[in-house]
Parts: C-alpha cells; sequence; structure tokens
C-alpha cells in the first residue's frame, strides 16, 4: 500500500549534518510516509551512514556519480509513491509537527504548494532568528515577482504538481524559484503555515553561498519570465528616479493588483520599496511616506476590482 507522504531528500558529502536531519524525520508525529533518500554520488562517509538505516519506510537511490542537485531531486519525484511531496535538504532540520500540519492544509484541497516559517540557524556562531513571510497565495505570488516567499526545504506540495512542473536545469542554484514561478503561472495555489516548521541551517558550504553569482544570473531570468507573463508588461521592478517610478511602478502594481485579487497593504508596499532608491539619508522618511501612499492606492483599487 503506498504511503500518503514522499519526503524526497538529496544528500552529497553530507555527513556533518545528517543524522540530526535524518532523525527529525524519523520522529515526526505524522508516521505515514516513506523518507526517500537520493545520494548524489558522495565521496565521504555519507553512503556508509545511510546504509546502516534500518527503518522500513527509507528507500535508498544510490547514483554512482554526481548528477547535480536539479537532477536527484527530480529523479525522487519519479519515484515517489505518496500522494504529497515533502522537499527537504539534508543540513536542515524538521519541526515534529511539520507533514502533520501540511497534510491537514494539503488534504482541504484549496492548497497546491505548503510551506512555512521557519528557523534560521548560524552554524558558526549557534544564532537563531525567526523567519516570517507571507502566508495568503495572493501575496506569495505577487511577491514571487522580486523575491522567493517560499523556504524551498520548509515546502510540502501535491505529487502530481510536482511531476508535472519539475525543477529546470535551465536555472542553476535558483531552481526552486524557477519552480515555483512556474507553477503560479500555471494557475497553481500556494500558502505558507504561520508556524515555524523548520530550521534552516546557514553555512559557508551551502550552494547558495558558492555559486551566488551563478544563482542571481538565473534568478533574474526566471523574474523577466515571470513578470511578462504575469502582466504582459516588460517592466522589471528596479530602482528609478521619482518621475519613472511614479509611471512604470504604478502601472506594474496596478496591472498586477488586477491580475492576483487580494493582495495586501504589506505586500504592496514591499513591491514599491524594489522601484525605490535605498540608503536616502534624511529623505527616508519621505520615501517611505511615498511607498506608503502608494501602497494604500493600489490596495484600495485592488479591493474594487476584487468586488
Amino acid at each position: 500500500m503506498s504511503p500518503v507522504f514522499s519526503i524526497v531528500l538529496c544528500t552529497y558529502n553530507a555527513q556533518t549534518y545528517l543524522d540530526e536531519c535524518i532523525q527529525s524525520l524519523l520522529q515526526q508525529t505524522y508516521a505515514d510516509f516513506e523518507l526517500i533518500i537520493v545520494d548524489d554520488g558522495s565521496h565521504d562517509g555519507t553512503l556508509a551512514y545511510l546504509n546502516a538505516l534500518t527503518d522500513p519506510r527509507i528507500r535508498i537511490i544510490s547514483l554512482e556519480t554526481n548528477h547535480g542537485l536539479i537532477f536527484a531531486r527530480n529523479k525522487g519525484f519519479d519515484e515517489a509513491r505518496g500522494s504529497y511531496i515533502a522537499i527537504m535538504d539534508a543540513d536542515d532540520i524538521a519541526h515534529p509537527r511539520r507533514l502533520e500540519a501540511q497534510l491537514k492544509v494539503l488534504q482541504g484541497g484549496a492548497v497546491d504548494v505548503c510551506g512555512s516559517f521557519h528557523i534560521s540557524l548560524d552554524g558558526r556562531t549557534g544564532k537563531r532568528r525567526v523567519r516570517r513571510s507571507a502566508t495568503s497565495d495572493s501575496d506569495i505570488r505577487a511577491l514571487l515577482s522580486i523575491y522567493c516567499p517560499l523556504c524551498n526545504p520548509s515546502t510540502s506540495a501535491r505529487a502530481d504538481v510536482l511531476r508535472q512542473h519539475r525543477y529546470n536545469t535551465a536555472y542553476p542554484h535558483a531552481e526552486d524559484y524557477g519552480l515555483w514561478c512556474d507553477i503560479a503561472t500555471h494557475g497553481g495555489r500556494f500558502l505558507n503555515i504561520a508556524q515555524h516548521l523548520l530550521t534552516y541551517r546557514l553555512h559557508p558550504g551551502q550552494i547558495s553561498v558558492v555559486k551566488k553569482e551563478t544563482a542571481n544570473n538565473s534568478f533574474k531570468t526566471i523574474q523577466a519570465h515571470y513578470v511578462q507573463a504575469l502582466t504582459g508588461q516588460g517592466i522589471i521592478p528596479k530602482s528609478m528616479p521619482v518621475a519613472q517610478r511614479w509611471k512604470q511602478a504604478t502601472a506594474f502594481m496596478q496591472t498586477i493588483n488586477r491580475k492576483i485579487p487580494g493582495i495586501s497593504f504589506r505586500t504592496n508596499y514591499e513591491l514599491y520599496a524594489e522601484f525605490q532608491y535605498r540608503g536616502n539619508g534624511w529623505l527616508t522618511l519621505l520615501t517611505r511616506l511615498e511607498r506608503a501612499m502608494i501602497a494604500w492606492w493600489v490596495t484600495q483599487l485592488g479591493r474594487r476590482a476584487g468586488r
């Protein structure tokens, strides 16, 4: 009998943090899952550790050579037997109720992708910081035009959605952002649970740190495609002079609020901030006032259009 959940965990030379990660998954309050571990050609002690695990819910897929994270995750999706897939990184820690909480949301039928708030853990200092993000579908889809409001290893999704869209090799080191934008473009529905269901570990060896320039280039390409698909405009949110942003930013924001009903004032405030210059010194107060006024105005227009 197939499990309800498939957890897809990809590993590559991850021995340092792997035990804490896997134990956090095996101790979930919701137990009807399989844990698919795709080892992407590790040459440290990772594979030996994995082969010593005895929990019957674990399935290990060992790749002889390193193919990269995108290939490994897609391989895990293909092997998943559950109705829902939870994504996990080998250096992170899941809250015991993560699967339970996300399953409740996904089984409701109104959400395709469910993330959560998280706690970031600095591996060097041990400092923990609470990380919150937009929770509603409208705000998440709007914010995808300027950044990724989903913490990838905190997400779970319907299996059929992940098999249909998948990670794209054209977007190295920003493949998660590309995946969510692709799903959003095709009508996918999102939600972030307002609970900290993941501890996200920060350390110098992370791909997002090592491959930062490549990730930034991929992000810009994805962003341009998403904004074009969403608004039909070539306007990318970026800093511009006052007269120019009053024209272009307001046009962009009116369009995005028509396309996505229910965007909050806070999200509109964030969107407009992308069109402003930072570090304005004594002008900062005026900049914030301008931002608040435009955000309030556009939010009211969006609410009227949604009636």
